[in-house]
């Protein structure tokens, strides 16, 4: 039986906020958040992950500094992306969410199902360790279906906050937050 470690890290800050800009890039702070995970205690051995990518230009500013460090070719992977909101105006984007945000799951639009749904069953499927750059909702999607939350969102990461998930014979064995104060939970 082996393990395998999932390392999820949230973008750093935007410069356009959500909803303002279809893909903007990282602000100076996000781009300084960034460089600072090089520095992460627990990024620290990451020799031997694979490094993947959401394709919106935030996440792939996010993922570059870490992937220089240790000399990792970045894999650009649609399921990480955001939350889809194709058909949704940006100047709307923002009301839309809050109302997905306050929507129990079971009454969320098939495309949301089906974009949660697709996170899990990549990330079961995930073969060796992985550091995982995405997004704010992509995080809140796999902790509400493993904390079994009523809502997709369930928790606030903050700009490259981590969420390491445990993965062993395809199942969900343990996961943990880190936003402020540890969390850590067993399935």
């Amino acid at each position: 039986m082996s393990e395998i470690k999932l390392i999820f890290i949230r973008h750093g800050e935007a410069e356009n906020a959500w909803g303002h800009h279809a893909d903007p890039g990282l602000s100076e702070k996000g781009l300084s958040q960034a460089k600072n995970l090089i520095n992460h205690k627990n990024l620290s051995n990451l020799e031997d992950y694979c490094f993947i990518s959401s394709p919106k230009s935030r996440a792939k500013e996010t993922a570059i500094p870490l992937a220089r460090k240790f000399k990792k070719n970045i894999v650009y992977d649609e399921t990480f992306v955001e939350i889809p909101s194709v058909n949704v105006p940006l100047n709307k984007k923002q009301s839309w969410l809050k109302k997905i945000l306050s929507t129990k799951k079971d009454a969320l639009p098939k495309n949301i199902k089906s974009w949660s749904d697709e996170i899990l069953n990549k990330l079961i499927n995930i073969n060796n360790h992985a550091v995982i750059f995405t997004h704010f909702m992509v995080m809140n999607s796999v902790v509400s279906n493993l904390s079994e939350s009523e809502t997709l969102l369930c928790f606030y990461p903050d700009y490259t906050s981590i969420l390491e998930i445990v993965i062993s014979d395809k199942k969900i064995k343990s996961f943990s937050l880190e936003d402020g104060k540890k969390t850590y939970i067993n399935l």
